[in-house]
């Protein structure tokens, strides 16, 4: 009997001390169903949007349930986004996500932002996790694995009442909307043409935008970031072309340039209206509670069949975004745009993910 329970003790011991070793190591089975619940929660926070896709996130897990969260300064957009507003409001996104996905799974969060900068390297966040129940309704994981920004063209018909007051409910106080129709909006869509126009000629943006290209397989596959044909809408026999023949270079030749207008203007004339998210002032809570906002609508539009498209690049061309602002007249500084409108079908999401590892430090 004493032989019998010296073996069982040994086993049980001999199994904590494998399982603590395997977390020490950092070691984590790829199958979804071995994951621990905070890297699950991890994943689930890297599908959220950010500007050119460059995930500008690290992140810092610690073994009492505590995640550090730091913005990523090596994947600041420099030219167009200098101040790192963009930033902040993707990581913002990261944050919304990671607080779905844990409440989905039974924990509630304590998130504490702190205020910092773009030369800082101190965390912007802290978020505590303390479980609490089982698995909630596993469809919210759902919704964040579908959401994706959609830049084909939008109907032009009006958003219906039901559906714009679910969107505006979400931040009544930063949110507005501008229907296509309006003079307002109108001045928007010409406004943003302009800009996009402005910064595609623009040659330290070009030489930017091309080191976030990802056109060969090879890229797309490896660094699993950045704007790929796919993510961009150029498909079929375009698409292929690009993947198989193209450089990332070649998207600052003329030819290129001058279709990514086209484009844009087909965009603007093509959407139901604007939504705009503003703030009082540019700080770092504020801006991640934009993103928090951002990512939100972007969720609630894919439930609701609605595209969402981020066009941010008034806000990136500053006497553009002066005029906007003038015009505009909301009081606030505009952080945030994006066309809406409905469409046919949902597409699902094309834009690769980076690993939890190339992006986690589990200490």
């Amino acid at each position: 009997m004493k032989k019998t329970t010296f073996i069982t003790s040994l086993a049980v011991t001999t199994m904590i001390i494998i399982s603590f070793v395997c977390f020490a190591n950092k070691k984590i089975n790829n199958t979804m169903i071995d994951r621990t619940d905070i890297y699950k929660i991890i994943h689930y926070a890297s599908l959220a949007g950010s500007s050119h896709n460059t995930q500008p996130w690290r992140v810092e897990v610690f073994p009492n349930d505590s995640i550090t969260i730091f913005v990523d300064t090596s994947r600041l957009l420099k030219v167009v986004d200098p101040r790192g507003i963009e930033l902040f409001i993707s990581v913002g996104a990261f944050i919304e996500n990671l607080n779905i996905a844990a409440n989905t799974l039974g924990y509630i969060t304590e998130i504490t932002i702190n205020e910092t900068n773009i030369n800082s390297n101190s965390p912007v966040s802290i978020i505590k996790l303390s479980k609490i129940s089982s698995v909630q309704n596993l469809e919210v994981l759902k919704e964040l694995e579908l959401r994706t920004t959609l830049r084909i063209p939008f109907e032009t018909v009006a958003i219906k009442t039901v559906d714009l007051e679910k969107i505006v409910s979400i931040a009544p106080d930063n949110i507005s909307f501008i229907p296509s129709s309006s003079p307002n909006g109108a001045f928007i869509a010409k406004k943003e043409l302009e800009a996009y126009t402005i910064q595609a000629y623009n040659k330290d943006a070009q030489d930017e935008l091309a080191a976030w290209m990802r056109f060969s397989n090879k890229d797309i596959n490896s660094k699993r970031d950045g704007l790929t044909p796919a993510g961009m809408g150029i498909k079929g026999i375009a698409g292929f072309f690009v993947r198989n023949f193209m450089k990332p270079d070649d998207s600052k030749k003329e030819s290129f340039v001058k279709k990514g207008v086209e484009k844009t203007q087909k965009q603007v004339e093509n959407c139901a209206g604007w939504i705009i998210i503003s703030t009082e002032e540019d700080n770092t809570k504020n801006l991640i509670n934009i993103g928090r906002i951002y990512e939100r609508i972007n969720i609630e539009c894919r439930s609701l069949n609605i595209g969402f498209h981020p066009m941010n690049q008034i806000i990136e061309e500053y006497p553009v975004y002066k005029e906007v602002k003038d015009k505009l007249k909301l009081g606030k500084e505009i952080r945030f745009i994006a066309r809406i409108g409905y469409v046919d079908k949902y597409p699902a999401p094309v834009s690769k993910r980076r690993s939890v590892e190339s992006f986690t430090v589990f200490k």
